[in-house]
């Protein structure tokens, strides 16, 4: 392991960027998973038609479309873009608030545990409405002939959910 870089820092908006793209990657590479998560869950226990992970990711493909996978995937970038973003990228800036402008050598491992606290503290109540929308927009299973989705989109769920 190498130790850590002593060079100069991303700005801001860099840092922002890079773990925004990281965590939208991962996002939308694991979603499929993540839609089967909640709809085993909405099941409950016991019988039904969902069996086990890989079960529930190939009756959703089967009954809806395989696109049904990624039920939810423009909320959960929205989410990405800010936890992810604002966790990471506020990580130092709010490491040099904690220790001053002047300081000079290591951080205090305390204030690197409050600093990490902090944004992702920051970065969780910024992101958590998007997180409702996602599992609501994933929970939606097949709809009969005609009848139209209840969130169509994640700005119009937002909206319905506010007025709810």
């Amino acid at each position: 392991m190498s130790p850590p870089s002593s060079g100069p820092q991303l700005p801001f908006p860099n840092l922002f960027a890079a773990s925004a793209i990281s965590a939208c990657t991962a996002e939308a590479l694991t979603l499929p998973l993540d839609t089967a998560k909640v709809r085993l869950q909405l099941q409950g226990g016991g019988a039904g038609k969902y069996k086990g992970l890989l079960g529930t990711c190939m009756t959703i493909a089967r009954e809806e479309g395989p696109s049904a996978l990624w039920k939810g995937l423009e909320p959960g970038l929205h989410r990405q873009v800010m936890y992810g973003g604002l966790r990471i990228g506020l990580y130092e800036p709010v490491k040099q608030f904690f220790v001053g402008q002047d300081h000079v050598g290591d951080v205090p491992l305390h204030l690197k545990i409050a600093s990490g606290l902090a944004t992702g503290a920051i970065a969780i109540t910024v992101a958590s409405p998007t997180d409702l929308v996602k599992v609501r927009m994933q929970s939606e299973g097949k709809k009969s002939p005609g009848q139209a989705k209840k969130y169509p989109n994640a700005f119009k769920a937002y909206g319905i959910i506010r007025r709810e």
